[in-house]
């Protein structure tokens, strides 16, 4: 296939996702979330954004724990003022493993504050995780995170939980994303992403999601594509790799670790 009959081809396909994207998320969301938001203008200039994620992933894994075994579909939207940022995320069982087929089961609320200073990155903010079908009761945690703005992007966040069981998460992360890797033609791009990150958990979130001790519980490796479809559009295959740390959580989980992979197509606005 030439590279003009490739950058046709994916014309296409994005055509196609633009055009179907609003009875999408009409249908996984509240009445009215599928219209357009926003204007055709470059997004360049404009001190704030709005993204809208459509994630596909084999299963649901959350700090070690496999929370649904099953396909997944994982949508959310994401606005943006300068630093200020507020993001709706949800998880969505594709199958009836967890007798919530097709339904939303967790809701994950974030506003988060970011900026740099000089060659480092600040971040500071809440979390609220919401259960509408589970019975488990809601939660919601804060926190703060600091690291390198050069390559690697060394980070550490510290979450503190201030509602159910008052335990503390720390998670030691770096990450990079190599850009412009393979250009075919003028509005296609791919790029590398490569991520990983450990993480340890207080005696009482340890206690409450895992029922053991504080320990270093999960390591995560990840690596993604992304393909950058003109300037709002962005296709992301990816993969990951969890590993449950400490014997205690591998025997509390029955689970040494886990492997996934899914896809998400990005709108920006």
């Amino acid at each position: 296939m030439t590279k003009r009959n490739l950058c046709l081809l994916i014309g296409l396909i994005v055509a196609a996702l633009l055009a179907a994207a609003p009875a999408a998320m009409a249908q996984l969301s509240e009445p009215g979330a599928g219209e357009p938001i926003g204007s055709e203008e470059t997004t360049a200039a404009k001190p704030w954004s709005v993204t809208l994620d459509f994630t596909y992933n084999s299963k649901y894994v959350w700090r070690g724990i496999e929370v649904t075994s099953d396909p997944v579909m994982q949508p959310s939207i994401t606005a943006a003022y300068q630093g200020l940022s507020f993001n709706v995320w949800t998880n969505i069982d594709t199958t009836d493993v967890n007798s919530y087929e097709w339904q939303s089961n967790e809701i994950i609320y974030t506003l988060d504050y970011s900026f740099t200073w000089k060659y480092v990155n600040f971040s500071v903010g809440a979390i609220h995780y919401a259960f509408p079908q589970a019975h488990v009761g809601d939660t919601t945690e804060v926190y703060f995170g600091i690291g390198s703005a050069l390559m690697g992007r060394p980070t550490v966040t510290f979450y503190q939980d201030v509602d159910e069981h008052r335990g503390t998460y720390i998670v030691l992360s770096m990450g990079h994303t190599f850009e412009n890797v393979w250009q075919p033609c003028a509005n296609l791009s791919m790029g590398v992403d490569v991520s990983g990150s450990i993480a340890w958990g207080s005696k009482k979130h340890n206690t409450y999601y895992y029922g053991t001790r504080d320990a270093w519980t999960d390591a995560v490796l990840s690596l993604g594509l992304p393909f950058a479809i003109g300037e709002h559009v962005t296709i992301t295959p990816a993969i990951h790799g969890s590993m449950v740390l400490d014997k205690s959580v591998r025997d509390a989980l029955a689970d040494k670790g886990s492997f996934w992979g899914g896809i998400t197509v990005a709108f920006s606005f």
